[in-house]
């Protein structure tokens, strides 16, 4: 099936405080048509199979928790599902992509996005993020709070946030519906800490989770602990979803293979 670019929206925003700055009404349109593209990346190019998804799972009135926001790619598609009904709780703890975020919520007034400036983990502390060389640009989408696999040059640290989910459910009383969650090799632990969550709530959960990041058995272990928790779990290839019984690290994650797969779904 052909996908077709007519498939994107325009972004939700409340009105505007009035009188509104002309170099803010400037930036909007600038940063609109850059959000928009970011989000056509995603829905065409990187991840056609979980943007199908999302806009299949995610309804109006749903709560959403975009863990590992980034620039907001995701979150696009958020907002174009719940409307002005629900509520979206983006996390990101890279300083200079929170301080970005915060500037788009201001410049399309989204009253109903809450952006937190910490990384979610099994627990609540601090942890040293490390942001990998991105050829010179201030922020990376590989930055990460694990020791990871991977053989990256780091060109800054910043000591951050962090905090479980189950944690942070309590204390703000909010039950997500759906849990996005791309956080570069520390999926594992963000699910260890959403225990009571995961077994109570039962989220639908799209994730990214990758051997190279944090080596073979982490990854299964992350698989085991959704299961035990009464998921059902599928790998998304290309636009098709199957089985986590059908997949294979040396098969399915083979970075000079054709296809390669590391986004999941559970439910």
């Amino acid at each position: 099936m052909t996908m077709q670019k007519d498939l994107l929206y325009t972004i939700p925003s409340h009105p505007l405080p009035t009188p509104t700055p002309l170099t803010d009404l400037l930036l909007r349109q600038v940063e609109r048509i850059r959000l928009q593209k970011r989000a056509e990346k995603y829905q065409f190019k990187e991840d056609r199979g979980g943007i199908a998804y999302i806009r299949k799972a995610v309804q109006t009135g749903n709560t959403v928790f975009d863990i590992g926001a980034h620039k907001g790619g995701y979150l696009y598609f958020f907002l174009q599902q719940l409307q002005y009904n629900g509520a979206i709780y983006a996390f990101e703890p890279q300083s200079v992509l929170y301080q970005y975020l915060k500037k788009m919520q201001r410049l399309f007034n989204w009253q109903q996005v809450t952006i937190e400036p910490m990384a979610v983990s099994d627990r609540s502390g601090k942890a040293m993020l490390c942001v990998p060389y991105n050829g010179g640009r201030p922020s990376s989408p590989c930055a990460t709070i694990i020791e990871s696999k991977m053989a990256f040059d780091y060109q800054a640290r910043e000591e951050v946030d962090t905090i479980s989910l189950d944690t942070y459910c309590s204390t703000r009383q909010v039950a997500p519906d759906f849990l996005k969650v791309d956080v570069e090799g520390n999926e594992l632990s963000v699910f260890t800490g959403a225990q009571k969550l995961l077994h109570t709530l039962k989220p639908r959960i799209l994730f990214e989770c990758e051997a190279r990041f944090v080596g073979e058995e982490k990854l299964w272990e992350t698989f085991r602990l959704l299961q035990q928790a009464q998921y059902k779990g599928y790998f998304i290839m290309q636009n098709k979803l199957l089985p986590v019984s059908a997949f294979s690290i040396s098969r399915h994650q083979d970075p000079g293979a054709a296809v390669y797969c590391n986004n999941f779904i559970f439910e």
